[in-house]
């Protein structure tokens, strides 16, 4: 679960929260990094030994993300934005690839992915943007929607 942080205040579930120069700054402990390479045809993955701090720290337009070691030495560091290739991996990971590089980290609770991933959808301006159909409907009439119109093609094409 989360350490304190420097500040004392709580943030998210499973994060702790603390002001940094840049923003706000979302703390998870026992985060593990994984490079993951494509060598020979074949996608490998080296892992970092020990369990990781990981830090968000969130600005207008990027979230800055670095894992730290028990000594407090930085293994990895990098900046998402809405540019970055990056995607969540089953309940408790993450991939970012850079260039040729990708990297997962695997969060040590599901709780702690799904507060990070929402700090990142957030900043990555994920929560601002909605469509027309999606301003003006809701999502209960959407799923609906779909569901009907879905069945009526299925029964369409059965006859």
């Amino acid at each position: 679960m989360a350490a304190a942080a420097a500040s004392g205040g709580s943030g998210p579930a499973g994060g702790v929260a603390a002001a940094g120069p840049g923003g706000a700054v979302t703390v998870f402990p026992g985060a593990r990094l994984f490079a993951v390479e494509d060598a020979n045809d074949e996608i490998q993955r080296r892992a970092e030994q020990q369990a990781l701090r990981l830090e968000v720290c969130t600005g207008q337009n990027a979230s800055h993300i670095a894992l730290y070691s028990h000594e407090d030495i930085c293994v990895f560091k990098c900046s998402v934005s809405r540019e970055t290739e990056c995607s969540p991996v089953g309940k408790q990971s993450f991939i970012i690839t850079l260039g040729y590089n990708s990297v997962l980290i695997q969060f040590a609770t599901p709780s702690d992915f799904y507060s990070f991933y929402n700090i990142l959808k957030t900043c990555r301006g994920h929560n601002l943007e909605r469509s027309v159909f999606s301003e003006k409907t809701e999502e209960s009439s959407a799923v609906q929607y779909f569901q009907f119109y879905a069945l009526r093609d299925m029964s369409a094409h059965r006859k």
